[in-house]
């Protein structure tokens, strides 16, 4: 797969500055459609008005980034498009490589795999085994070179200006997922089926099991997206002994308890408190409880024949 490259000194080239950042994009896309198909730095119009506006294009042929149908630039690879397309100015080599530089490589890499697996299946039926060595499996000479020098100073994105994206490290698209901790978390629960890289073994709940400081922010903040009040830290201890004893009576084994720990506080209900912000008791009024163990009292003084006080 062959790439579009672009010079590290492309972002200050005078082209570039004057095409602005809008017309780059539609630029960089169109570069890669090219690279990607091999079109030798053709652009297909119904491709660049499918990915940028008629004032992008016209951007781009103003700066000189663009040629179209009858265009005068002097350099000697920069084709005529078919009227209606569009030319990337000075795509060829030694920036980007040709239709026939990709086939090239393409065969001889072919070709080279052919011999490979010819010699190692001759040694396989001579001494009785396979020893493929996985080296050379799926690979082809790389179109992306890097010892491609500019050899011309007008070229927007090569040289002092580059004409497509740096050959340097690309990102990862898919790390690895992080491997769970032994701590309670968020998402690290793991079930019982199936088996995976770094998947921990399933145990019971410890008696002392205590959520995470992730567990308790993912389960507040659910509370609050839910309309439900903030569980105070006396609140949580609460929860969580009681989410430990069902845990344990139900004999439930995970990885992991934190994300069954965050839907239980989720939805958990906290008790409204007696008096209200706003209420101030007044000294010596008793509470609802010393009320009624007051009126137990002279009830079980009528019972004994005493007098209610």
């Amino acid at each position: 797969m062959p790439w579009f490259v672009v010079d590290d000194n492309a972002h200050s080239h005078p082209k570039m500055i004057a095409a602005g950042n809008a017309a780059l994009g539609l630029w960089l896309r169109c570069g890669a459609y090219a690279a990607q198909h091999l079109t030798d730095g053709i652009v297909p119009g119904v491709i660049a008005r499918m990915y940028g506006s008629r004032p992008q294009i016209a951007k781009l042929l103003a700066a000189g980034l663009w040629h179209e149908h009858g265009h005068t630039c002097r350099h000697p690879k920069c084709a005529q498009p078919q009227p209606g397309d569009y030319f990337i100015h000075d795509y060829l080599a030694p920036y980007n490589p040709s239709r026939a530089e990709v086939t090239a490589k393409r065969e001889r890499a072919a070709e080279k795999k052919r011999k490979q697996r010819a010699a190692h299946e001759a040694n396989a039926d001579r001494d009785g085994f396979d020893d493929d060595s996985h080296e050379n499996r799926g690979r082809f000479d790389d179109d992306s070179s890097t010892d491609r020098a500019p050899e011309n100073d007008d070229s927007a994105g090569h040289g002092d200006a580059s004409p497509g994206d740096s050959r340097g490290t690309r990102a990862r698209a898919n790390p690895s997922p992080p491997l769970p901790s032994h701590k309670g978390g968020a998402g690290r629960e793991s079930t019982a089926g199936g088996s995976g890289r770094g998947r921990e073994p399933l145990s019971p709940i410890p008696a002392d099991w205590q959520p995470s400081d992730a567990d308790v922010a993912a389960a507040q903040l659910a509370r609050s997206d839910a309309g439900r009040p903030q569980l105070t830290p006396q609140q949580i201890d609460v929860v969580t002994r009681k989410f430990i004893r069902r845990m344990t009576d139900d004999a439930v084994q995970a990885a992991g308890f934190g994300g069954r720990w965050v839907q239980w506080a989720e939805t958990e209900r906290t008790e409204q408190p007696a008096v209200g912000g706003n209420v101030v008791r007044l000294p010596g009024a008793m509470t609802k409880s010393q009320q009624q163990r007051a009126g137990l009292d002279r009830l079980r003084d009528r019972m004994n024949g005493g007098t209610a006080s």
